[in-house]
């Protein structure tokens, strides 16, 4: 049998962690903190097509999409995955104005996790896909680039430059 001593001991101390909490998960300062201070990445991906659209030209509906641009927007970097049926016509009207050129990228944080798992199997984080002319993607000011299909897949990297 329990002594009342030990209960007693038992008790305030399952009510001191109770206590301490509710506390710690209820302090308004380090929620206000949290949710107005940057959190360590200045240049976080975007999803926002609109936004994308004001910049490149995105000739068919991208079903995903997610992209970066750098910090002084010289150069921008977008994912697009498109319908099976779109990726064919993009491949057809590209293969026109340059044949592809096959090549392999390092995948990075911000990649659709479809692509990055695709990366690890590959065993040394790299992508392989054809790359094309990305003319029917650039608009002023990004005047260089290029649109790579990841093979197996209907995910592009589209890479444009001032």
């Amino acid at each position: 049998m329990v002594s009342f001593r030990t209960a007693l001991i038992l008790a305030l101390i399952t009510c001191s962690a109770l206590v301490g909490a509710c506390v710690s998960g209820t302090n308004p300062s380090s929620n206000s903190t949290s949710t107005n201070q940057p959190k360590g990445n200045p240049n976080p991906a975007k999803t926002n097509v609109e936004e994308l659209g004001v910049l490149v030209n995105i000739p068919y509906e991208a079903e995903d999409i997610v992209w970066k641009g750098d910090v002084g927007n010289r150069k921008l970097v977008a994912i697009l995955r498109f319908s099976p049926a779109d990726s064919d016509k993009l491949i057809v009207e590209a293969e026109k104005i340059r044949p592809p050129q096959q090549i392999n990228f390092a995948t990075e944080a911000w990649f659709p996790a479809e692509l990055i798992a695709q990366s690890d199997l590959s065993g040394d984080d790299t992508l392989n896909g054809k790359s094309y002319a990305a003319n029917n993607f650039l608009l002023e000011p990004y005047v260089n680039g290029s649109i790579t299909r990841i093979e197996n897949t209907d995910y592009f990297v589209l890479e444009a430059s001032k």
